[in-house]
């Protein structure tokens, strides 16, 4: 009974304080392995700082997903126990998702938690960091799956997305490895080796779909391109990415580069 009255009570304050539009639940992604981490928060087995970076961290990388947060002028610097309350009811299944979602919300209204918010579209991996090594599970030395990809901050008018893979240093020119097109400007990533439903050109091995590195000599560099285009391209069959960027031209209203590198030593 007392622990109904807190979340009533929750429930009624942030009500005050935030109001929110009918796609508000829809604007929520929370992996459920966070769960664990919030409970051994609220039982007091990790402290409120480490809590508090690793929120900013999950939110910052598109991990958690919740609504955008403006601040207020005023700032706290400890969290209200109700928080702490409110988020280990949550672990424990008594509340969902979005009553949770506002109490992270509140402590980002008053700058406890603090959020940059980038508002360029970002393409990253979890398999290898920027101008960093791409693992040879990924080329041609290894399986030859392609690498996980997340993508963020797609534009609001965009209407799908394109992806092309190249190698600049390769000996005879530009070496095209992999090419997408119509992706869903809802999709936030790829998971490793995935089957791609979305159609695939041609790359300069002569065939569809994803083909790693595989360098001759040396190291080259590896261009992973996320265009947000304000169309669905209309091409049909496997064509060659000369096509595909003419099909893109003025279309292109934001694109983003992650760059990996390989070498067979």
């Amino acid at each position: 009974m007392k622990m109904i009255t807190w979340c009533l009570a929750f429930v009624v304050l942030l009500g005050l304080v935030i109001t929110f539009d009918s796609s508000y639940g829809d604007q929520i992604q929370i992996p459920t392995w966070i769960k664990n981490t919030t409970k051994w928060w609220a039982q007091g087995e990790i402290g409120d700082s480490d809590f508090v970076k690793g929120i900013e961290f999950l939110i910052q990388q598109s991990i958690i997903k919740i609504p955008k947060t403006e601040t207020m002028a005023s700032t706290q610097t400890h969290i209200p126990k109700w928080v702490q309350n409110n988020a280990g009811w949550w672990a424990d299944g008594s509340i969902g998702d979005e009553d949770f979602v506002k109490g992270i919300q509140y402590l980002i209204q008053v700058n406890i938690i603090h959020i940059n918010y980038n508002t360029s579209m970002i393409l990253t991996s979890s398999a290898f960091e920027n101008n960093g090594t791409i693992p040879s599970e990924f080329t041609c030395d290894g399986s030859n799956v392609s690498p996980p990809l997340s993508i963020s901050n797609v534009p609001a008018n965009a209407k799908s997305l394109a992806l092309i893979m190249d190698d600049p240093d390769a000996p005879m020119g530009t070496f095209t490895h992999w090419i997408v097109w119509n992706i869903p400007i809802n999709k936030t990533g790829f998971s490793k080796g995935e089957k791609i439903d979305f159609p695939q050109g041609k790359t300069s091995f002569g065939k569809t779909g994803y083909g790693g590195p595989c360098p001759p000599s040396g190291t080259h560099r590896y261009f992973f391109k996320m265009y947000a285009l304000d169309i669905m391209l209309n091409l049909n069959g496997a064509v060659a990415r000369e096509e595909l960027e003419k099909a893109m031209a003025d279309h292109v209203i934001e694109n983003v580069e992650l760059i990996g590198t390989y070498s067979r030593r």
